[in-house]
């Protein structure tokens, strides 16, 4: 019940008493009115909402924080299309709910609108999240008003769940990423975008012949079509995956967990761009406490990380960090890490006594000032 209900039953009720003592023409015409007028306005209403159409989207699937201090907006779309010619929607109210799995926020809000007739209007209600996550908004209900605010009707509900990834700034970083190629003399399938090397059975790049050149280097095809003499270089060979534990273990309390959990994601994002930039294939690697497995994420590519972010999100993060390296250990047998990263935002002093620190697998505390590792 609106309060421009509320207030007209009030009316109706006083003239009806007045009705009750005075029974002449002036009152007898104002109850009239009072008996008219919302019928008038249920009319309109009706013919208001018999041609209004509502949809629901979100035009960016991702916002990105200006800094880990500042909130990002998660925007979305309400687009409310009035085919009336000649009645303008005055007010509409959507009523709107979001939630932060990652983080367990959530909350409700109300959007008001209006659209002229025979015009369609595209409303964006932005949600402001202060922590990173995947933040579930829902257009729960939507109804419009008539023009005294007597009556509303609803002209939509339950639109379908728009996720809108919430993700950290990227933080410049180094990774030795010399480190991530192989080391071996194994046969490999992947190849550096950035480095040359001396695998020949993928060309890297080709330039003109110079002094020193070795003459098996020589590009005889090329050269025959170019007229001079054009030298291939060979190709650096990348490590088949490199494995990435993600430890969403956080044992501050509830402020400081959502500054943790935030440098957490910064920290997973700013490593897997710089890798993708490099051509570094990755496997991500975490416990989902919801549904007790390990999850595993291959990500080669930026639309790859941000589905990865999605699944991530989906689990919440934890003060128990005894578990996850129970479940890693679990995880790691017969199945041994190479050129694998651990990375964490809490104190982890047993990880090595507990056996799961290994030739190759180095823990990264993603809460210092930077995240170079140690060569």
């Amino acid at each position: 019940m609106t309060l421009g209900t509320l207030l007209f039953l009030f009316l109706f009720l006083a003239g009806m008493l007045i009705s009750v003592f005075y029974l002449e023409f002036g009152v007898v015409a104002i109850m009239g009115l009072l008996v008219i007028i919302p019928v008038i306005m249920l009319f309109f209403l009706i013919l208001m909402r018999a041609r209004i159409t509502v949809q629901v989207d979100s035009k960016n699937p991702v916002a990105e924080k200006d800094s880990m201090e500042h909130p990002a907006r998660a925007v979305i779309t309400l687009s409310v299309e009035n085919h009336n010619t000649l009645l303008p929607v005055t007010k509409g109210i959507a009523k709107v709910r979001y939630r932060n799995d990652f983080t367990g926020e959530r909350g409700k809000m109300k959007v008001r609108f209006s659209v002229d007739a025979g015009k369609k209007r595209d409303r964006r209600i932005p949600v402001v999240m202060n922590n990173c996550g995947n933040v579930a908004i829902t257009v729960e209900k939507v109804r419009i008003y008539d023009y005294l605010n007597i009556f509303a009707w609803t002209v939509g509900k339950n639109f379908e769940t728009q996720n809108i990834l919430i993700l950290p700034p990227l933080k410049e970083m180094y990774l030795g990423r010399d480190r991530w190629y192989n080391e071996t003399n194994e046969d490999s399938d992947r190849f550096s975008l950035y480095k040359k090397g001396d695998d020949p059975s993928e060309i890297f790049d080709v330039r003109e012949f110079v002094d020193g050149d070795k003459i098996q280097r020589i590009h005889w095809k090329l050269s025959g079509k170019t007229g001079s003499l054009i030298v291939k270089e060979g190709s650096l060979p990348l490590t088949k995956v490199v494995n990435i534990f993600i430890d969403l273990c956080v044992q501050s309390e509830k402020e400081a967990a959502h500054q943790d959990s935030n440098c957490l994601v910064q920290g997973i994002y700013s490593i897997s761009m710089f890798m993708i930039e490099h051509g570094i294939p990755q496997n991500y690697i975490w416990y989902d406490s919801r549904n007790d497995v390990i999850q595993e994420r291959i990500v080669e590519h930026e639309e790859e990380l941000l589905w990865m972010f999605q699944d991530l999100f989906r689990c919440r993060v934890t003060k128990n960090p005894g578990e996850l390296a129970e479940r890693y250990l679990a995880w790691q047998e017969g199945y041994p890490p190479e050129s694998a990263i651990y990375l964490t935002v809490a104190d982890h002093g047993d990880l090595e006594s507990a056996g799961l620190i290994r030739d190759r697998l180095e823990v990264m505390d993603l809460r210092g000032e930077e995240f170079e590792d140690e060569e």
